[in-house]
């Protein structure tokens, strides 16, 4: 190892050295490293699959972002809300498999601590596209629907650090300040 003036320390060689430094540089692409190891797509480099991954997740936006239009036509517009819906799901889920590489996403996907809730997820949107579809039935379009919005919030704050114990946190503050407000509004009439 090379001190701060240039000159070795004793006990350290080059290949100590080269070695710590491709330790650092694994440490700062990890994800990067191991999405080049997967067999689809090795060839990509870390700005194109950045690229891909803000693509696929404006696509996916903008995909949920019309389903959100249909919902006040829910009852009628059930097989469009569905379709935009379930495609902006796919558009997300795909642009993390751009970051870290197809093979590896599902990899990620089925591991033992996800699966219950990509099991969840992909139930409900399969549930959805079946009958909105092949059934073409509103009513269990709309609920395979909502059980799918529930199943991606739940997949999302599977995520988030803390899990479980920070959504009840944030819900805790969720309500406190909205029966606040309530009260407000509601005790002068």
């Amino acid at each position: 190892m090379f001190s701060w003036f240039g000159r070795k320390k004793a006990g350290h060689s080059d290949s100590d050295h080269l070695q710590q430094q491709q330790n650092a540089e694994d440490l700062a692409n990890g994800w990067f490293n191991e999405a080049q190891k997967d067999p689809c797509f090795p060839s990509m480099s870390k700005k194109q699959r950045v690229i891909g991954f803000f693509l696929c997740l404006l696509m996916g936006t903008l995909c949920i972002s019309l389903a959100s239009l249909y919902i006040p036509f829910l009852i009628l517009k059930a097989r469009k809300f569905a379709m935009l819906y379930s495609l902006g799901s796919l558009f997300i889920i795909f642009s993390f498999s751009m970051l870290w590489g197809p093979m590896n996403h599902i990899k990620h996907l089925l591991s033992p601590s996800r699966l219950p809730f990509t099991t969840a997820y992909f139930t409900t949107m399969i549930g959805t596209l079946y009958f909105s579809l092949s059934v073409q039935s509103a009513v269990m379009t709309v609920i395979f629907g909502i059980l799918q919005v529930v199943a991606l919030l739940w997949y999302i704050v599977s995520y988030v650090p803390g899990g479980q114990r920070g959504l009840q946190f944030f819900s805790k503050i969720f309500y406190v300040a909205a029966s606040k407000t309530v009260n407000k509004t509601l005790l002068p009439v």
